[in-house]
C-alpha cells in the first residue's frame, strides 16, 4: 500500500520564493501488439517511481534539455515532442532539509533506444509498466492523473504529440550516436 502523496503543491503563497522549474519526459513505446508501455525510473533518494526529470540547461531548448536527462538517468534515446504535453507540480526536497514547491514541464518520447550502460544506471532502476500500471506506481499525483487520461483514450498517445512531426532537439545525436 502506498503512502499519500505528498506531490499536490498548493501555487506559492505572497513572501515565499518563486516555484523551481524543471523539465522532464514522459518515456514510452508501443509493443509489438500494439500495447503502449511506459517507462518510470526510481528517483535516487527514496527509491519513489518517477519520469526522469531534471534543470533546464544553458543553450539548450527545454525539450532538448527534457532529453539529455533521460539519456543521462534512463539510459534512453528516442524521438521528442517539441511542445510540452503537460506539467506537475511535486514538493522538491533540498539537501539542507527544506523542501519547496517544482514545477515539472514534460515533453513526450517515443523510445526508439535503451543502452546497457549509462551515468546513472547504478543509482536508479528502471522498468517498463501498462499505464495502468505506471499510474498506479507513480508517486506525484497529478501526472499520475494525466497517465490515467492516456489509458482511458483508444488512441492513448496521440495526444503525446504527433510523430511525424518529432525529432532530435538541435545538437543532440541522433539514434545510435551515442
Amino acid at each position: 500500500m502506498r503512502s499519500k502523496a505528498r506531490t499536490s503543491v498548493p501555487a506559492p503563497e505572497a513572501g515565499h520564493c518563486d516555484e523551481l522549474q524543471q523539465v522532464g519526459v514522459l518515456p514510452w513505446r508501443l509493443r509489438r501488439d500494439g500495447e503502449p508501455k511506459m517507462l518510470l525510473i526510481t528517483s535516487r533518494r527514496r527509491g519513489r517511481w518517477i519520469v526522469p526529470k531534471g534543470w533546464p540547461m544553458k543553450g539548450r531548448s527545454a525539450a532538448a534539455a527534457a532529453s539529455r536527462e533521460a539519456f543521462e538517468e534512463a539510459g534512453i534515446i528516442g524521438d521528442i515532442s517539441p511542445s510540452p504535453v503537460t506539467s506537475y507540480r511535486y514538493w522538491k526536497a533540498l539537501d539542507d532539509g527544506s523542501e519547496v514547491s517544482c514545477r515539472v514541464t514534460v515533453f513526450g518520447m517515443k523510445v526508439r533506444g535503451t543502452l546497457s550502460h549509462w551515468r546513472e544506471k547504478g543509482q536508479r532502476q528502471r522498468r517498463w509498466f501498462s499505464l495502468t500500471a505506471a499510474a498506479e506506481r507513480l508517486d506525484d499525483t497529478e501526472l499520475a492523473a494525466f497517465v490515467r487520461s492516456l489509458d482511458a483514450s483508444s488512441e492513448a498517445l496521440r495526444s503525446l504529440g504527433p510523430l511525424a512531426g518529432w525529432t532530435y532537439p538541435p545538437g543532440e545525436p541522433q539514434t545510435g550516436e551515442r
